[in-house]
């Protein structure tokens, strides 16, 4: 049973060893994620699993490079567009800033349970 094990590993490890590797457009990679797509969407788009995407980000500097790269261009461009409307006055703007960069929080008031009132009647 222990040789049948071996040889099943010793095939998985050769058929990984000769899977061919799948060349990826790393300028699409940024263009993908600069649009804001998840990892698995980049992944789907990119036609390939999003286990292959982990790993080209963990074995090659380039591919992640490119997938922060474009992450940061999103961000500029969200970013951009909030700080034009704070610049215009727009309350819900101002108040997203506030709260997300600003540490700023709305304090919900206290509640308090009023304790019961005795009211005492008298008839004459």
């Amino acid at each position: 049973m222990g040789n049948l094990w071996a040889t099943i590993n010793k095939k998985i490890r050769y058929s990984h060893s000769m899977a061919k590797t799948k060349e990826i457009d790393l300028e699409k990679v940024e263009e993908l994620a600069s649009l804001g797509l998840s990892e698995q969407q980049i992944a789907d788009s990119l036609s390939i699993s999003r286990s292959t995407l982990s790993r080209r980000k963990n074995d090659n500097e380039t591919f992640d490079t490119a997938l922060r790269k474009g992450k940061a261009k999103a961000i500029v461009k969200v970013s951009s567009a909030l700080m034009q409307q704070v610049e215009k006055g727009s309350l819900r703007a101002i108040i997203f800033y506030l709260k997300c960069r600003g540490d700023w929080r709305e304090e919900e008031p206290e509640i308090r349970e009023i304790p019961p009132m005795i009211i005492n009647t008298f008839s004459r």
